[in-house]
């Protein structure tokens, strides 16, 4: 028995030993990642460090859960059986040119391994770019596209659905633009020991994320382009019983996407928006419903066959939600008066109110924040005609995200977030 004892032991020993040393090799070799030389934006996820440091999660996870299909088995296939050599770390690159996706280059250990689990995985989304040189492209989905020769593997994640694969072909090919992440001058602190990270070259805005069991904790520095004053105000919000809340006291030289859809919505071109936008927005979505009238006409006929004109009114209960902006007259006749539902607009004080509810405050009130930018979204009570993928997911894992930044200085915000699930 103490034979078998010492037996048992000693193997466990052994492998112990061979799990930390494989672990301490996979992590020296994160530095060696290749990136684009045109980087802007570095994102960074330690898949070594989240699968050791949630290991009781990850026994329990149902995949089913996240909507791919297979599961479970096809995790199992890429890791062990997609000829894909996995690092200890991703890093996945965003450049100025595309800057609403990220590519990643991956090596590929066994190009046989690689293309028969494409083949078989995805039958109709594989086709030869390059049948010499076994250059093969996947469409995985929409946003998710793959390329792969011999040697390399390179995949991209953007926002654009109609995008082809000229870009990751370029990328594929022109390997003398690619640098190794521990030597990219610049990129130094994406260098992150979190399970998380995303950095700027022009360090304008940097986080770091830290994922446990049933929480993410966010944290960062993000470096303004306007500096803006130590007495922050915004319009009094009550912030019970919301579903979204969102303040900023940003320009838009720091809010690209909210430039983007302001620009969409008001047709106002750049030079437009920084003319008529104030740096102040607001956002509420409550959980409380509100009542809309559809007015719509239908004919109806008499005896005579005489055409009779019927109104018919009909009550929707839709969400509650207001937007407030500081008042500007070219903006107020800008801003559509439906967005999915109607909005009433109100000149209140300073302020432009728009909201689905037909009742609007006599007065506003303001009231002193010590957060130039705020948000917060609550998945459980969202609302049920909302209920789409991949919304239904998060609401069924009840998520709730909040992001709060305060000042460090006139021009620079420390951020502190929390995901909760």
């Amino acid at each position: 028995m103490k034979r078998i004892t010492i037996i048992i032991c000693s193997l466990l020993l052994i492998l112990i030993s061979f799990l930390w040393v494989t672990y301490t090799v996979r992590k020296n070799r994160i530095e060696k990642q290749y990136v684009s030389q045109s980087s802007t934006g570095i994102l960074s996820i330690a898949v070594d460090d989240l699968v050791l440091d949630n290991v009781s999660q990850l026994l329990s996870f149902d995949t089913r859960s996240t909507g791919i299909e297979g599961g479970e088995d096809l995790i199992k296939k890429i890791v062990w059986n997609s000829g894909i050599s996995i690092p200890a770390r991703l890093f996945l690159f965003s450049t100025d040119t595309q800057k609403n996706q990220f590519c990643g280059i991956l090596a590929v250990s066994n190009y046989d391994d690689c293309f028969s689990f494409f083949a078989n995985q995805y039958p109709k989304a594989i086709n030869f770019v390059d049948k010499k040189q076994g250059i093969v492209s996947v469409n995985i989905a929409k946003h998710i596209k793959v390329l792969f020769d011999h040697n390399h593997l390179v995949y991209s994640i953007g926002l654009d659905p109609n995008s082809d694969f000229s870009e990751l072909h370029a990328l594929l090919k022109n390997q003398d633009a690619w640098v190794q992440i521990g030597s990219f001058k610049g990129f130094e602190h994406a260098l992150t020991k979190k399970h998380i990270g995303y950095a700027l070259k022009d360090r304008s805005l940097m986080a770091e994320a830290t994922v446990t069991k049933h929480k993410t904790d966010i944290t960062g520095q993000w470096l303004l382009s306007e500096s803006i004053e130590q007495n922050l105000q915004v319009r009094k919000i009550d912030t019970a019983n919301q579903i979204v809340t969102l303040w900023s006291l940003l320009s838009l030289n720091d809010l690209p996407l909210l430039s983007q859809i302001m620009s969409k919505y008001t047709g106002f071109n750049q030079e437009q928006l920084k003319k008529n936008y104030a740096n102040y927005l607001d956002l509420e979505i409550k959980t409380d419903s509100v009542i809309q009238k559809d007015t719509s006409i239908a004919y109806a006929y008499d005896d005579d066959f005489n055409a009779i004109e019927e109104i018919k009114v009909t009550e929707i209960a839709v969400p509650y939600i207001v937007h407030t902006w500081k008042y500007n007259e070219p903006l107020a006749a800008s801003l559509p008066g439906k967005m999915f539902y109607q909005f009433h607009k109100a000149h209140i004080d300073s302020y432009l109110l728009n909201t689905t509810s037909e009742r609007s405050p006599d007065r506003i009130q303001n009231e002193r924040t010590q957060h130039p930018f705020y948000f917060f979204i609550d998945f459980n009570a969202w609302p049920e005609k909302w209920t789409i993928y991949p919304f239904s997911k998060l609401k069924q894992s009840k998520v709730s995200a909040t992001m709060t930044t305060t000042l460090m200085d006139k021009n620079k915000l420390a951020i502190k977030g929390e995901i909760t699930y």
